[in-house]
């Protein structure tokens, strides 16, 4: 019998805890403390042990320094969601960290990773921002009124054109339950979602009670945030990314299912990407082979 990709990962998680990372305690959740092979200890997380750059003190540091100014708030590194390895909480930051690095030192070359990874449907002149669990500068009140943002948020000009990609990124997880008012809007066909994307055409006919269903709601609603901001004339153009691991045959299902949804003009503003694709475009265009072979063996 085949295994989850929930244990698949968490097999992977746990030999890399113990042969890479050397560390055997474990961490606590829940109202009665209870430990778990997969969360670190709050020691090992405050060391950076869920990240790239662990041994590296001055690295580590650099990271959590960006993190703060980048949510304009201290990030609480002792997070349940950012000490467990099996969540994707902490995966941006390992992603897209050195990304925001070369877009200081060689801009040129992060706009050539960015055309690439994203089969060059877009043109990328020069990244202004990278930015971490993010939606807009404006207040939700004149976006889609809801706690929606993107895991990561890349700005970028394509000539004098703004334009933005929205990431989301998943790695064991599969869907979430809806929160009450969340499907409240979802299920009134007046609400902002749904007059939102009957307007915007870039949904085929009937979808509607589709979108709404439970495994397509989160993709719907990030792709819906980067459809208001150009229609608020925040931006001009819009991609949303949805990424995951390729073992992961859950999103892989998620991202087949809403591109359905879409019609053929607007299927190439969705894009799914794996894990296994970052790293390969990483590996022909950064050449930071120790970054690339940490993503390699870590995820």
């Amino acid at each position: 019998m085949l295994k989850s990709w929930y244990n698949v990962a968490l097999e992977k998680q746990l030999n890399y805890k113990k042969n890479v990372l050397d560390l055997i305690e474990s961490g606590t959740y829940g109202k009665e403390n209870k430990k778990y092979p997969n969360i670190l200890s709050d020691k090992d997380a405050s060391l950076g042990a869920n990240f790239y750059c662990h041994k590296d003190k001055d690295e580590w540091q650099s990271l959590k320094n960006w993190a703060n100014l980048d949510k304009g708030k201290k990030v609480n590194f002792l997070n349940t969601g950012l000490k467990n390895m099996l969540r994707s909480e902490h995966i941006p930051f390992n992603l897209f960290y050195p990304l925001e690095k070369l877009r200081v030192t060689n801009p040129k070359q992060l706009c050539e990773f960015l055309e690439k990874l994203l089969d060059y449907k877009i043109n990328v002149d020069e990244v202004i921002r990278i930015k971490i669990e993010f939606a807009s500068d404006l207040h939700k009140s004149k976006l889609l009124n809801d706690n929606t943002s993107f895991d990561v948020y890349i700005e970028y000009f394509e000539e004098d054109l703004l334009c933005g990609i929205g990431i989301e990124i998943k790695y064991t997880e599969k869907s979430y339950p809806y929160g009450e008012t969340e499907k409240e809007r979802m299920f009134n066909t007046n609400s902002e979602y749904n007059s939102l994307s009957k307007n915007s055409g870039y949904y085929a006919a009937d979808t509607n009670l589709k979108l709404r269903e439970k495994k397509l709601k989160q993709p719907w609603r990030n792709h819906l945030l980067g459809v208001k901001l150009i229609e608020i004339g925040q931006l001009q153009k819009f991609h949303s990314i949805h990424m995951y691991p390729r073992g992961n045959s859950y999103q892989h299902k998620v991202c087949i299912e809403y591109l359905d949804c879409l019609i053929d003009d607007y299927k190439g503003t969705f894009i799914p990407i794996t894990f296994e694709k970052f790293i390969e475009v990483s590996k022909n265009i950064l050449k930071n082979d120790n970054w690339v072979n940490y993503l390699i063996n870590r995820y």
